[in-house]
């Protein structure tokens, strides 16, 4: 398995990955999958901090970096980690985890400060990641969480993270 920055002749396979593991009644927008549209909306926003595949002799699995700002703006590097997603034929095998490692070196090298994600407490919490107390459209919960890259860099006062655009486009 190799993992590798997605380059712009990756996107229909990269479609296909995220509609085929998100393909279920409660992810879909009308006949397409919200997360699938998510990545496309996001690329034609220009939104794209890391956006890596996973591939073994095809595409397996994806994960993708979008911009975050913070209010009141702190300048700080941040982003939102969303969607993370495997071939249904190819989970449970470690690519989830693996591409996870991954993006997370790979925004380090970028220089990032914060990761967001909004997932599974019980799963990410491997990676170091904890729930956070930065307001979000999503609002305060344990499913909201950061991962500090730049140790204490969020400020302790009220802060409100602002997602790329296309999440309040499509309502997610």
């Amino acid at each position: 398995m190799n993992i590798r920055k997605a380059e712009d002749q990756d996107i229909d396979s990269i479609i296909k990955v995220v509609s085929l593991a998100f393909n279920k009644e409660q992810y879909l927008q009308g006949q397409k999958v919200v997360e699938a549209t998510l990545v496309s909306e996001l690329l034609n926003d220009n939104d794209n901090v890391v956006n890596l595949v996973s591939e073994d002799s095809e595409i397996v699995g994806h994960v993708f970096i979008s911009p975050v700002s913070l209010e009141p703006d702190v300048g700080l590097f941040c982003g939102q980690v969303s969607p993370l997603s495997v071939h249904p034929d190819h989970q449970s095998k470690g690519i989830g985890s693996s591409l996870m490692w991954a993006v997370i070196d790979e925004s380090r090298v970028k220089g990032l400060d914060v990761l967001f994600l909004l997932g599974d407490p019980n799963y990410y919490h491997r990676f170091g990641f904890v729930s956070s107390k930065v307001d979000n459209v999503y609002g305060i919960s344990r499913y909201f969480q950061e991962l500090e890259l730049n140790a204490g860099c969020i400020p302790s006062k009220e802060t409100h993270a602002h997602l790329a655009p296309a999440f309040s486009r499509l309502g997610i």
